[in-house]
């Protein structure tokens, strides 16, 4: 009975494993979730392959927050070294709510070709209080894009 369980176990982990996903990284706030002006989320990845490939920012909020959507400031550094600067307004309106706690994958960029080499992605919210309330984390996803066949 015991092998049985064992096996269930590991066919939900591999169902589970995203192999189009390269990177991935998420990082819970403080206890005051507060996602400050002032913190700065910097994260880094190789791309191995020329590929079309989307890049998610990762959200998770608390369920009835007061500030529905809230721009942020984006910079990303491409292989050769030139740098992307870009505001993004993000919409906490489309989460997926379980209980209290909603998570929020928003899309940067999607099926954008990216080349071989190292990309930075550092990102900031803009806000008039100084921070924007009822975050509980905040990450980044970079996946490589599905063919869509018509």
């Amino acid at each position: 009975m015991r092998k049985i369980h064992y096996l269930f176990l590991m066919f939900f982990i591999v169902l589970s494993c995203n192999k189009n996903q390269i990177y991935h990284s998420f990082e819970n706030l403080p206890e005051d979730k507060r996602w400050l002006c002032s913190l700065v989320q910097k994260h880094e990845f190789t791309i191995e392959e020329e590929a079309n490939y989307s890049v998610y920012l990762n959200i998770s909020n608390v369920f009835g927050t007061e500030m529905k959507t809230f721009p942020i400031e984006l910079e990303i550094t491409k292989p050769n070294g030139s740098i992307e600067k870009a505001t993004i307004a993000v919409d906490l309106s489309v989460a997926d709510c379980i209980g209290d706690i909603c998570d929020v994958k928003f899309p940067i960029r999607e099926n954008l070709k990216l080349e071989k080499g190292v990309y930075k992605i550092q990102f900031i919210p803009k806000s008039t209080y100084g921070f924007v309330p009822n975050i509980i984390g905040v990450g980044l996803t970079v996946e490589k894009a599905q063919l869509v066949k018509e």
